[in-house]
């Protein structure tokens, strides 16, 4: 099984890199460079494309990768922004940017694999958008220097917005597939917070300390990636400065805390599950490595690293 990863290229790193990973004892492979180009720092996978973020000649935006054939041009490139996007997600036939610097959602279109801008939502140049969420029809853009999480409908109008306490800062959010509810983590409060809904209202059910005031990093520290277990029964999420890797089991009541592990390296940024949920792959940006936790399905939680590969600026990973 191949995987991507993005990348900064602010010295160490050349452009997107390509693994490979064992889904049955978890080993990975060292990385080649699977493309060289600047500050790819976000990538997503649909079948066999893969799209990057991308920087050329002074403008900003995506490309669209033959993710079977590295070392070879992008096959489309769209750049209506002025700087990189930091989150991809593809939805049918739209690839959607989140563009933190600029405050910027951008939806391109991949009609015949060609890409095309559709339309750009600005939603103010320190909104600090950082990720796109889909579900029934609505589009969540959580606006982390906003505290709150804007709705957008199919037709990309606003229809409100989830507000959060200032300085809490929200991040990313996952949806529960099995539910009506959402979870969501916040960069700089680090918390875990979740509601329900029903169409664009959003109703707050927990509020989960995941470092807590007191802990010796929390001013340093930033949270970053959540994801689900593919039972829904467990969920994961990284945290910067403190550099760790936090397991949360849910059930009728919540969430609960039940781990906290050294994510392996320094600036955990993003990390993913396999597709069996058999392994946790982490991506430490500031240490340069990947590392790749065995998970116990039955209890969720992580065992030693059984292996790691030297990565430089990660900061996107995808399978």
């Amino acid at each position: 099984m191949h995987g991507y990863i993005g990348t900064y290229t602010t010295g160490r790193s050349q452009g997107i890199y390509r693994f490979t990973f064992d889904p049955d004892t978890g080993t990975l492979s060292e990385p080649v460079l699977f493309a060289a180009v600047r500050n790819p720092k976000c990538v997503a996978r649909k079948g066999s494309i893969l799209a990057s973020a991308i920087e050329l000649e002074g403008r900003a935006g995506v490309a669209l990768w033959d993710a079977r054939h590295p070392c070879t041009p992008p096959f489309s490139m769209c750049c209506p922004e002025k700087q990189t996007p930091c989150h991809l997600r593809f939805s049918g036939s739209s690839l959607l940017a989140a563009n933190y610097h600029e405050g910027l959602f951008t939806v391109y279109r991949t009609d015949s694999h060609n890409l095309s801008c559709a339309t750009q939502i600005a939603c103010g140049k320190k909104a600090g958008c950082h990720q796109s969420l889909g579900r029934r029809g609505f589009i969540l853009i959580p606006c982390l220097e906003q505290d709150q999480v804007r709705i957008f409908d199919r037709k990309f109008s606003p229809r409100g917005v989830i507000l959060f306490p200032a300085g809490s800062g929200p991040r990313h959010g996952i949806f529960h597939p099995k539910d009506r509810t959402l979870w969501m983590v916040t960069e700089r409060s680090h918390e875990l917070y979740h509601f329900n809904y029903a169409d664009t209202r959003y109703q707050l059910l927990q509020q989960v300390s995941i470092l807590p005031k007191d802990h010796p990093e929390y001013a340093a520290s930033t949270t970053a990636a959540i994801r689900l277990s593919p039972d829904g029964r467990f969920l994961y999420t990284s945290t910067r400065g403190a550099d760790i890797m936090s397991v949360f089991a849910l059930d009728a009541d919540g969430a609960h805390l039940i781990q906290q592990v050294p994510c392996g390296g320094k600036h955990p940024r993003d990390f993913i599950l396999s597709d069996d949920g058999r392994y946790v792959l982490v991506l430490c940006r500031d240490s340069d490595n990947l590392f790749s936790f065995p998970r116990d399905a039955e209890t969720g939680k992580l065992g030693e690293i059984v292996s790691h590969i030297h990565v430089p600026e990660g900061s996107s990973i995808c399978l």
